[in-house]
């Protein structure tokens, strides 16, 4: 974290999956919403994939570098 400091104050609010038309099985696209917080803000990112995990990190990678975006 030396490197990025500002990842410290960065708070994972809340996490959710939906199912985009469960028919499909498991090929359905999965949407994660993550909601973020620096303590002074809140901010929602989003990933959709098939795989829950892949959704997961893109959510996740947006929600930290928007993050780290807006301490600069």
């Amino acid at each position: 974290m030396q490197k990025f400091p500002e990842l410290s104050s960065l708070e994972l609010v809340d996490y959710k999956v939906r199912i985009l038309d469960g028919g499909q099985g498991t090929g359905a696209v999965t949407r994660v919403l993550i909601e973020t917080s620096d303590k002074s803000r809140r901010w929602d990112t989003v990933g959709v994939h098939e795989n829950v995990i892949v959704a997961s990190w893109l959510a996740l990678e947006d929600a930290l570098s928007y993050g780290l975006l807006e301490h600069n």
